[in-house]
């Protein structure tokens, strides 16, 4: 009797010494195995086990087996993916993307003593499902505080309008830079609330990968998940007025005189698809 309660007690301080090692309360492989030997050498040489039950749980262990392996397989095919995800948005740096959203950044270099610098924000591009009777636009901080707001009453469904805000607040102020948020509220004739499609236009700068999931680093500061991007396309040279280009022999303008020539608001474009662009200079009131 004595030897029976010894042999129980050493299967059963084995498979203790087995559970400390996990962490919770799932076995791995090895647990399992050393359970299935543990059971099998002191089992009751009067009362061996069942030959069927032995090979129940061996299958038991071979699909165990199997479903770890294929984890790690997948963990590892995971890890690939998204450093192959990671390689290929580096393709992107230095192009110009459109990406759904409404997160905007505004950057300001070459500023001095004597000089205010120049003023860069990314471009925003909004098209409502219906035509909009009421609404308002309104550009946020990181902190949620409206900083800018344009009334876009009237706005018709089927054109898609540009927003370009130039970094003045509507008491007048300069904004800082950083991060802002662009958001549209807006309302049919009957009072019901107006969907609208936002896209953001800007350069991208660097890639990060942040828990396997990649985004883009725009040149506003913002972020930017990959699966978000609809076009990518060469970077297009601006021109606002703050950063004057040495005119051709085309361009009858004067460079003492660089802010000269169509502000810009208002202007509508005619594109292929037969969709009119109305850009907006953000321009406080």
């Amino acid at each position: 009797m004595s030897s029976i309660t010894q042999a129980l007690n050493q299967t059963n301080n084995e498979f203790n010494a087995a559970l400390s090692k996990q962490k919770g309360s799932n076995l791995d492989k090895d647990s399992f195995m050393l359970l299935l030997v543990t059971q099998f050498k002191y089992q009751d040489p009067l009362n061996p086990m069942d030959d069927k039950e032995f090979i129940a749980q061996m299958a038991q262990f071979s699909s165990l087996e199997q479903l770890m392996n294929l984890n790690t397989s997948m963990e590892g095919l995971t890890d690939a993916t998204n450093n192959q995800q990671m390689i290929n948005a580096t393709s992107y740096i230095g192009k110009q993307v459109s990406v759904s959203g409404n997160t905007i950044g505004k950057t300001t270099t070459g500023k001095t003593e004597d000089s205010d610098g120049v003023v860069k924000v990314s471009t925003f591009r909004y098209a409502f499902g219906d035509n909009v009777a009421k609404g308002v636009l309104t550009v946020k901080d990181a902190n949620g505080n409206p900083v800018y707001t344009e009334d876009v009453s009237g706005k018709a469904s089927g054109t898609t309008f540009e927003f370009t805000w130039n970094g003045m607040t509507n008491s007048g102020a300069v904004a800082p830079d950083g991060v802002y948020t662009v958001s549209l509220a807006a309302y049919n004739a009957d009072g019901e609330a107006v969907l609208s499609d936002q896209i953001v236009d800007a350069t991208v700068t660097g890639v990060v990968n942040d828990n396997g999931t990649v985004y883009l680093g725009l040149d506003g500061g913002q972020l930017m998940s990959l699966a978000n991007v609809r076009q990518v396309s060469e970077p297009k040279v601006v021109n606002n007025g703050n950063n004057p280009e040495t005119p051709s022999d085309e361009d009858n303008s004067s460079p003492e005189n660089p802010d000269e020539g169509d502000s810009g608001s208002g202007k509508n474009t005619e594109t292929p698809g037969g969709e009119n662009t109305e850009e907006n200079t953000g321009q406080a009131a």
